[in-house]
């Protein structure tokens, strides 16, 4: 509304399209609030159309807004009026006069002081968009989720209508769409049944008008029969109960449901309440047909039969086939083309000429190419599609008949009188969205998380482990006010409930503002993250905390990025950001070469457990007192249960490497009551200890490490896999680390099997008793039994070992998402940097920029000198918790990332600029 506010009162919108093309000239009854109609002043009922203010003639003129405006530079947009009519004078004042009021009540200051945007930059758009040739703008939920969506959306869409930019080049244009005959259409239904659409009562001109309803007036409708009682509920594939406002709400409504359906594949909280769940197939196990896609105008003239790309799992069908076989058997037969899905794709295709025969031969599509025109609305209203000449239908006085747009009073509708007679605003106005106070100061919004889809695929392990966990975005400035440190569990309460997130600092973000995911629910089992009840204060269930109390009053929109909350740091677990120290109590051999620690908190404090599989990033102490320096920290995966009540300790095991500086010192220095300095237990790899899977575990060496945990946690907790299998590789029995103890794990493991590969048994060295297999692991030692029953292959070892053995593996049909690695180096690359490099490297949310020069170091050790947080663990490119995307320019690696590595990210601690850069961190 600022915006279009300064654009009027500079005069700098295009009055040309305002008058022409905008409802903007049209007189409205000061009396009625609606528009002076033409019959009004002719006293004729037969005469059509509304009525302007001719600045010319000083009178007011009959206009038809059927047709093209004549002279429309005489139009009146501004001032008051009396008009005569037969009924006595009427005062009115044109409906642009009465949206620049509306946009006038917001000056630049008072929208800065609303809006926290600073006034100069709201009159730097205002300038930008004044003296643009063309506009597009472009918005999605981040407007329709909020209690006054409908009037957001209109603010909007009427300031760009002022630049008259709207389906010209460079605009908003729509796509010429492909002729085709639609599935379905809200005109199908008898007006008795379109008026039983939930909500249409409260929301007339919202979406119960085509159809939609929201799930707040299902739940209604279900436990209290208002405006009747909803008995059955088919869903297709909706997970209602988290991915709409008010989560316990819908799961109690669910329970008075005499019977309801749930169609999905796999399932989810809203299946736990259905009487029948029917497997379906995934997109890839079924043809499709497609028409156009929303790209470009090109993509909208492609017209597809997507192929089937696998065979469909057993018992599975696909949606279409579920509603026709449905329709067949309640007796529809005859509207569902008698249960023949292909007669009804040809159906659909008709109009193009094609069939569904004819796109089966040509899998990658085929165009139709349409006419592409601009302006669309201005074309006359029965113009010649089929030669795009268009023909005259012009009245007598020479005025054609054009398409205009779909409204009422086919032009862009900057006053609305249909809003008006509903008792809604005829103009855009702003309403102020619940307040923040003394309990709930912050403003709380929402965002999706770039990894998953809604509520879905947190349990796919190559996606999880980019983001593992659920997270708020918080300002650090604000998290410092309530002692919050990064990565800490937090708890989220609005008026409605809490949930416990994860801090996530974002310098970006204004300090009255967190942003959180929302659809967490989902265990990730190959990784060892459980899920959470998305009904308990114990989850992340995001739509715990918002509910229907307050809705759009037109559309119904739940406040969904418009809400109230207060953030505090949840119970201790024990984790700490930065190091901690730690005393060592002891160090033991275990085998050739290798140490083990003991080591336990000079605070005394409590310890977080870990998952099994996981490290510790340690540090020295230097001689005065002070940490060592993080380039020489090194990560170790802790070997004791992962889960212990009573934990005191973390322990590890060293193997000396003859040029490691950090495990030399361990081997030849370190002692009881020496210092080391901890990060909190991290990183992704991690193993199950309760999945349906049979779990393969493949130790080279030291690589046992992360095993030892995961069996200890097993042997504590007993755990729910039904079988698990340690092939485990070392040199002889002089270099075999934790025999004894495996030994004594495996009698407290029942589901455990132990095959024990020496490279080089000793003369002394009994096959069955030091060992089992002599050589080298390979894939033919590796059961097959276990690949076809989906076995998980989790790896730890030397990178050759683990090449090729995932090789081996996925040529015998092992998919790579089930196959996970912890290297004990990443690979390196030989990689030269000019002496005379030099790039701007600029870190996004924090606004900090840097030039990098080859002294510099790598972008981890860069941004730190530069007092940037980014994430950071093991500091050699193995952990990959330093990866962060790169909006703009390139990077090179030191190392060889993992190919599950998107494409768009960088580990800042094992990569360099290769041009100037743009991180988003």
């Amino acid at each position: 509304m600022a915006l279009a506010n300064l654009l009027i009162e500079q005069g700098r919108y295009d009055a040309e399209f305002v008058r022409d093309w905008t409802n903007g000239p049209l007189l409205v009854r000061s009396d009625t609030r609606r528009f002076l109609r033409a019959a009004d002043l002719t006293g004729n009922p037969a005469t059509h159309g509304f009525v302007v203010w001719d600045e010319t003639a000083g009178a007011p003129e009959p206009y038809d807004t059927a047709r093209m405006a004549r002279r429309p530079e005489r139009f009146a947009l501004h001032g008051a009026y009396q008009v005569e009519t037969p009924a006595g004078p009427v005062e009115c004042r044109p409906a642009f006069a009465h949206y620049a009021d509306a946009c006038a009540a917001w000056p630049a200051d008072r929208a800065a002081r609303t809006t926290w945007i600073p006034e100069r930059e709201i009159r730097a758009l205002a300038d930008t968009i004044a003296a643009a040739s063309s506009v597009a703008y472009y918005g999605w939920t981040g407007v329709g989720q909020h209690a006054n969506a409908t009037q957001i959306d209109r603010a909007m869409s009427t300031l760009y209508a002022l630049t008259g930019s709207y389906d010209t080049p460079g605009g908003n244009v729509p796509l010429s769409p492909l002729p085709f005959n639609g599935a379905s259409d809200p005109g199908q239904f008898d007006p008795e049944q379109r008026a039983k659409a939930l909500g249409l009562d409260k929301h007339p001109l919202g979406p119960p008008a085509t159809g939609w309803i929201n799930a707040g007036d299902l739940r209604r409708a279900i436990e209290h029969g208002d405006p009747y009682k909803v008995r059955a509920l088919i869903g297709f594939g909706a997970n209602l109960v988290v991915s709409q406002p008010g989560s316990e709400q819908t799961a109690r409504s669910l329970t008075h449901l005499d019977f309801q359906v749930h169609i999905d594949m796999f399932h989810n909280p809203t299946s736990t309440t259905a009487d029948i769940v029917l497997p379906v197939n995934s997109a890839w196990e079924h043809e499709a047909l497609r028409f156009g896609f929303e790209v470009d105008q090109r993509a909208a003239e492609h017209v597809q039969l997507r192929p089937r790309m696998v065979e469909p799992m057993a018992g599975t069908r696909s949606d279409m086939e579920i509603v026709f076989d449905l329709a067949q058997r309640l007796g529809f037969g005859a509207q569902f083309f008698d249960g023949d899905i292909e007669a009804a794709w040809n159906h659909q295709l008709a109009p193009l000429g094609l069939t569904t025969g004819e796109l089966r031969a040509q899998q990658g599509g085929v165009r139709v190419a349409q006419p592409v025109r601009h302006r669309k609305y201005a074309a006359p209203a029965d113009a010649a599609e089929a030669d795009g000449t268009p023909a005259d239908a012009a009245q007598a006085d020479g005025t054609p008949a054009v398409r205009g747009f779909d409204t009422p009073t086919r032009r862009v509708e900057l006053y609305s009188e249909r809003m008006a007679e509903h008792g809604y605003p005829a103009v855009p106005e702003h309403a102020e969205p619940s307040a923040p106070g003394p309990d709930h100061p912050l403003v709380l919004t929402c965002a999706k998380n770039g990894y998953f889809v809604h509520s879905q695929h947190r349990d796919i392990g190559s996606l999880r482990r980019r983001s593992p966990e659920p997270c708020v975005d918080i300002s650090p400035e604000t998290a410092r006010a309530r002692g919050i440190g990064e990565g800490q569990w937090v708890e989220l309460a609005t008026p409605r409930g809490s949930v416990r997130m994860r801090a996530r600092f974002d310098d970006s973000l204004h300090p009255a503002v967190v942003v959180a995911e929302f659809g967490w629910w989902q265990g990730a089992p190959d990784l060892a993250l459980p899920g959470a009840d998305p009904l308990s204060r114990s989850g992340s269930n995001f739509n715990l905390l918002i509910d229907h109390t307050v809705t759009d009053p037109v559309s119904g929109s739940v406040p969904l990025r418009s809400s109230v909350c207060e953030i505090t740091p949840a119970p201790a677990d024990g984790a700490w950001a930065g190091t901690r120290p730690f005393t060592v109590t002891a160090v033991e051999p275990q085998g050739e070469g290798v140490r083990t620690l003991r080591m336990v908190p000079l605070d005394g404090g409590p310890l977080p457990d870990f998952r099994p599989g996981q490290h510790l990033t340690v540090r020295a102490e230097n001689e005065d007192g002070t940490v060592a320096d993080a380039l020489h920290g090194r990560s170790y995966s802790l070997t004791g249960p992962a889960i212990d009540p009573g934990r005191r300790a973390y322990h590890l095991a060293v193997r000396h490497v003859p040029d490691g500086s950090f495990s030399t010192y361990v081997h030849e220095s370190l002692k009881p009551g020496d210092r080391l300095h901890l990060a909190t237990p991290g990183g992704g790899f991690a193993l199950p200890t309760d999945t349906d899977a049979p779990v393969v575990l493949l130790a080279g060496g030291i690589g046992i490490t992360p095993f030892m945990s995961y069996l200890e946690t097993l042997a504590a907790t007993g755990g729910s896999v039904p079988e698990v299998v340690l092939h485990y590789g070392i040199g002889n029995s002089a270099d075999h680390p934790f025999r004894e103890r495996i030994r004594t794990l495996a009698a407290r493991i029942p589901a455990l099997r132990i095959v024990t590969h020496y490279a080089n048994p000793l003369p002394g060295d009994a096959v069955g008793e030091d060992y089992d297999r002599a050589g080298f692991i390979s894939v033919d030692d590796i059961d097959p039994g276990l690949v076809e029953r989906r076995a998980r292959f989790y790896f730890c070892g030397p990178p050759p070992m683990i090449d090729a053995l995932t090789a081996a593996l996925r040529d015998r049909g092992v998919p790579r998402f089930e196959i996970f690695s912890e290297k004990f180096q990443a690979a390196t690359r030989e990689v030269t940097v000019p002496d005379g490099a030099e790039f701007t490297v600029r870190f996004a949310r924090s606004g900090t920029e840097l030039t990098w020069r080859k002294g510099d170091g790598t972008l981890l050790a860069a941004a730190e000198e530069a007092a940037v947080r980014l994430p950071s663990g093991c500091r050699v490119g193995q952990c990959e918790s330093c990866a962060v995307p790169v909006l703009d320019g390139a990077v090179t690696h030191l190392v060889a990332p993992s190919e599950d590595l998107p494409e768009d990210n960088c580990l800042t601690c094992q990569s360099v600029p290769a041009a100037d850069l743009v991180l988003d961190a």
